[in-house]
This record gives C-alpha cells, sequence and structure tokens, in this order.
C-alpha cells in the first residue's frame, strides 16, 4: 500500500477509531503469553490517547511504533494497513525493548 509513509500512517493512527483497527490472532495470543489476557485493554489506551515516541516503516504498509511503556521500557507495536477505503489497521505483535535501544546516553 504505497500511500503510507511515516508522516501520512502518523496522522491517521492519530485520528484512528477502534472500528478501524483489527486485532490479528497472532497479536491476541502474544499478548496473553508475554503480558496476560487484560493487557490488550492497556494497547488500546496507548493508542488512542499516548502519542507514540517513534514510528519506523518496516515495509509496504507496517510500521513499528514505539511507545513509552515506563522508564526502563518501550512497547512495540507492529501495525499492518489493511484497504484503503475505508483504511483500516491490524495489530501485528507486539512486545516490550528496552528504551535505551531508543534513548542514548552521552558516556
Amino acid at each position: 500500500m504505497d500511500m503510507f509513509n511515516i508522516y501520512t500512517f502518523g496522522q491517521y493512527l492519530s485520528a484512528i477509531s477502534e472500528d478501524n483497527i483489527h486485532a490479528t490472532v497472532h497479536f491476541r495470543e502474544r499478548i496473553k503469553v508475554r503480558f496476560g489476557d487484560d493487557f490488550i485493554r492497556e494497547i488500546y489506551r496507548m493508542v488512542f490517547h499516548q502519542i507514540p515516541v517513534g514510528i519506523v516503516s518496516q515495509g509496504e504498509g507496517k510500521f513499528k511504533v514505539q511507545y513509552s511503556l515506563n522508564d526502563e521500557y518501550d512497547l512495540i507495536v507492529i501495525f499492518g494497513t489493511i484497504g484503503s477505503n475505508p483504511v483500516k489497521v491490524s495489530l501485528v505483535t507486539c512486545f516490550k525493548e528496552t528504551r535505551s535501544r531508543r534513548v542514548r546516553t552521552n558516556e
């Protein structure tokens, strides 16, 4: 899907509604194993109410979105874009990543 670059995806993500998000089976399984059944609510809260600290293109129609989870970790959510009218996104997978991979200290 060529219509999305990081800028346009970021704009779309800032206005997305729950109706336009699909959590894949893989995504739900990964959440259950990595974080527990109820963590999906926390992910939706972050998507709708928190500004990402980073967005990286993962190839055509896929984006790695980083959210600050706490002082030590970021939550990484991989989004895939589906269709174009209306545009929908799928939640592909999620995982924690140490914040130090994103934030470098001057040593």
